[in-house]
């Protein structure tokens, strides 16, 4: 739901500026919530933080000022009431929903945010970093790469996981078929045929994947970055954060060295 207020105020008065930022903080209370305040007319801008959630408040001054909270972003942790998805900007939440659900039957303990589009893991660490995951780390990305052999027709697919920080090592990735020499990255139809994603979305869980039979395979430099792992959860827009081993007993992976060797 989005409430807006409107107002206009003398070119010099900043009285309704003032009251509509006292607005916005009352407002940051509300969960799940995001605020930006903003000028149809800018002039200089202010940002900053309120509240303890990550919403953002931004406030421009000029003649004429609106203030808009908006219901989704911000940090959600375990059982607590997640934003719905808005699959009109932030795409078919499938994979996303059914990842989500099975971390919640099992009880397990999760972070949660609702973020603008992140299509890199540079672009998600920076986001999730600003958003108060300050413990992040470009490793503790967990990068999940789709790879095709169209001359293995009984299993075409498997999801490479790896450190954010790591190459894949494509001579050894196709050891992984017995006739892995074909094997490419997949295009981006196929990424979105086969995960249910677009590329940028694709979390490390390839048994929640619409197309059926994605052996994944997890390289061991995701597990010795540390105990914790951060994805986007099937969509570009949610960032989700669980320990290294909950991982596991949830997708159950291959682990197999692949990456490229540190020089």
């Amino acid at each position: 739901t989005r409430h807006t207020i409107t107002c206009h105020s003398p070119q010099r008065g900043y009285l309704w500026p003032v009251a509509l930022v006292l607005l916005a903080l009352l407002s940051a209370s509300i969960p799940h919530t995001s605020i930006s305040l903003f000028a149809t007319n800018p002039a200089r801008l202010h940002s900053f933080n309120c509240g303890k959630r990550p919403s953002r408040v931004t406030v421009r001054l000029g003649r004429s000022y609106t203030a808009m909270a908006t219901a989704g972003g911000g940090e959600t942790k375990n059982k607590a009431e997640i934003a719905p998805v808005n699959e009109e900007k932030e795409g078919d939440p499938g994979t996303y929903n059914r990842i989500i659900t099975a971390i919640k039957d099992r009880n397990i303990d999760f972070r949660h945010l609702v973020h603008g589009p992140t299509p890199t893991s540079k672009d998600s660490l920076e986001t999730r970093i600003k958003l108060g995951w300050k413990d992040c780390t470009l490793a503790s990305g967990a990068k999940a790469m789709l790879i095709v052999n169209s001359k293995d027709t009984e299993a075409p697919y498997k999801l490479a996981v790896m450190a954010a920080n790591k190459r894949l090592n494509w001579k050894l990735f196709k050891k992984f078929w017995k006739k892995g020499k074909g094997a490419r990255m997949a295009t981006e139809e196929e990424v979105l045929k086969v995960t249910g994603c677009v590329p940028g979305g694709v979390p490390p869980f390839g048994s929640f994947f619409p197309v059926k039979g994605v052996e994944t395979i997890v390289d061991p430099s995701l597990e010795a970055q540390g105990e914790r792992i951060n994805f986007n959860c099937g969509l570009r827009t949610r960032s989700v954060s669980i320990m290294y081993k909950d991982y596991v007993s949830v997708e159950n992976p291959n682990v197999k060295p692949f990456v490229v060797a540190d020089s």
